[in-house]
């Protein structure tokens, strides 16, 4: 049996004058792997919404054609029904979990099937050691490292044993460990020729594990690859926003069709220009502690102008934590001490929003910044709260991040890279031009990144200066000047990519390519 069937399918939200998706003809057979790419906003996540029934169940939407997951009709199937024989991994593990210990999170399915209880055990058993979280077993859900909440959530869905499983970027907020470790999952699940379907913008990682590459752009399916044709497509495949490897498409320059290791021999990856300013433009000393008193973070740290410098880090190693620390804006419940200079003026005790004039941050979820229904209202809110509004000014941020055409619209209407210059510029506006950015990349396709990377460099010959928190090695390698290594709340390396690289079995910070990957195809 087929494990999925899709036939002149059409999905249009509501308020959409056209189809977000359309899709003439798919098929995916059971026991086989698929790899989903694309731009953000291409597609993506409508055509697996509409096989696992998220859509019409979940999400309203205008649906006609045919979609069949094992035989059933996803139109007319229960949820519930549905979602026993496909399992689906969000993205953001936090929205699918429900309860405080990890045990309960992965019982909660097969409790709700009202299964006999030494089933549940079983079940509750053999999915957290498959997912390697046994240890974990009576851990607060609240305490996981994100690799763990990642593999926590996996176990719940597994203890439902559903037939296939759709993964919705599953390594998208994940440091370099815990991506190894669903890597290894998904080895198994390739081994026991479990059906699955990966949206995952890291495509050379994944392709070992599958067999076939669905290209969707602007809501059609534009390219259906065999693995071993990635390389033949790899310039195709970087047009439409894909995050191909460099070493892909050195190999289809040279005119190879597939992965040529003895061609690859003579790839050396392109060099990049690393700037180191010549002027301290921000020192922080920084201890915060639980009530408790257990350390999270006692780390120094300095940035200097026109700098753009990698933070990197295992989960859970106080990256986020100290950049809050910096900007004030850290749990009242934690004890935080932080002495903090700017061009070498104390800021330590500024209220939280004076503070703000001379280093700013950008959170991770950037769509939670937005509370105004206009773009200009929207950078002009900041500009006031910091008394910096003026006409003269709004114009030049508008400018500066091409802006102007779209000043009227509400943020929240527009694609991720536009809501993104957005935010930018409204963190901006406070005046500050130091800037903490909180893993910027996550959950982009290669297109977004690097037109972020871009903007970044076009912004520090303005005399700004970043920090960014990031897992994306590639990012880093193209656009850093310099990386700091967090390891339990203490800064334990510095140096360029190139040196910090070179320590990455000490570090766990990895370089971008790793083609030696590939030798674990089947």
């Amino acid at each position: 049996m087929k494990f999925v069937e899709m036939e002149n399918l059409s999905v249009t939200y509501p308020g959409r004058g056209k189809p977000s998706l359309r899709v003439d003809r798919l098929e995916i057979e059971e026991g086989e792997s698929v790899l989903v790419v694309g731009k953000s906003g291409s597609g993506k996540s409508t055509l697996v919404n509409a096989i696992n029934g998220v859509i019409p169940n979940l999400i309203r939407a205008e649906v006609s054609g045919e979609v069949l997951v094992y035989g059933l009709d996803v139109d007319r199937t229960p949820l519930r029904e549905i979602s026993s024989v496909v399992g689906t991994l969000l993205q953001d593990p936090e929205s699918q979990v429900f309860n405080f210990r990890v045990v309960d999170e992965v019982a909660f399915g097969p409790e709700n099937l009202m299964l006999p209880r030494d089933e549940i055990s079983r079940r509750v058993q053999d999915a957290m050691r498959f997912t390697g979280i046994s240890h974990l077993a009576e851990m607060d859900v609240r305490s996981l490292s994100g690799g763990e909440l990642q593999r926590t959530a996996l176990a719940s869905i597994l203890s439902l044993n559903p037939k296939a499983l759709i993964l919705d970027e599953p390594t998208s907020n994940i440091d370099p460990l815990g991506t190894r470790q669903i890597f290894t999952l998904l080895k198994a699940f390739r081994e026991e020729r479990r059906s699955m379907i990966i949206v995952e913008h890291k495509v050379e990682r994944v392709l070992p594990y599958v067999d076939r590459v669905i290209v969707v752009d602007q809501g059609r399916l534009e390219l259906d690859l065999h693995r071993d044709e990635i390389v033949e497509f790899s310039e195709e495949l970087l047009k439409r926003g894909v995050d191909v490897p460099d070493h892909f498409l050195y190999l289809r320059r040279a005119g190879a069709k597939n992965i040529d290791r003895e061609l690859l021999k003579g790839y050396r990856p392109p060099s990049t220009t690393r700037r180191r300013g010549d002027e301290e433009v921000l020192y922080s000393k920084v201890r915060v502690e639980t009530r408790e008193g257990r350390t999270l973070v006692d780390a120094e740290l300095s940035l200097r102008r026109g700098e753009i410098v990698a933070l990197m880090g295992m989960n859970g190693a106080g990256k986020s934590s100290l950049l809050k620390a910096i900007v004030g804006v850290l749990d009242r419940k934690l004890r935080v001490e932080a002495r903090v200079l700017v061009n070498g003026k104390d800021i330590s005790n500024y209220h939280i929003v004076d503070r703000g004039r001379y280093v700013t941050y950008l959170p991770q979820n950037f769509d939670l910044m937005f509370v105004k229904g206009k773009v200009r209202d929207e950078i002009a809110f900041t500009m006031k709260n910091h008394k910096t509004f003026s006409e003269e000014s709004l114009g030049k941020l508008l400018k500066l991040f091409h802006l102007e055409g779209i000043k009227e619209e509400d943020p929240m209407t527009l694609s991720m890279g536009q809501r993104r210059r957005v935010a930018m510029a409204s963190v901006l506006a406070s005046g500050a031009k130091i800037v903490l950015m909180d893993e910027p990349t996550s959950g982009q396709d290669w297109y977004h990144k690097s037109a972020l990377g871009e903007e970044l460099h076009s912004l520090r010959e303005l005399g700004y200066s970043f920090l960014v928190v990031t897992h994306d090695s590639r990012f880093v390698d193209r656009f850093c000047d310099y990386i700091q290594v967090m390891r339990e709340g203490k800064i334990v390396k510095g140096g360029t990519p190139e040196e910090i690289f070179l320590s990455k079995e000490e570090l766990g910070i990895y370089p971008p390519s790793e083609y030696e990957v590939m030798e674990d195809a089947d």
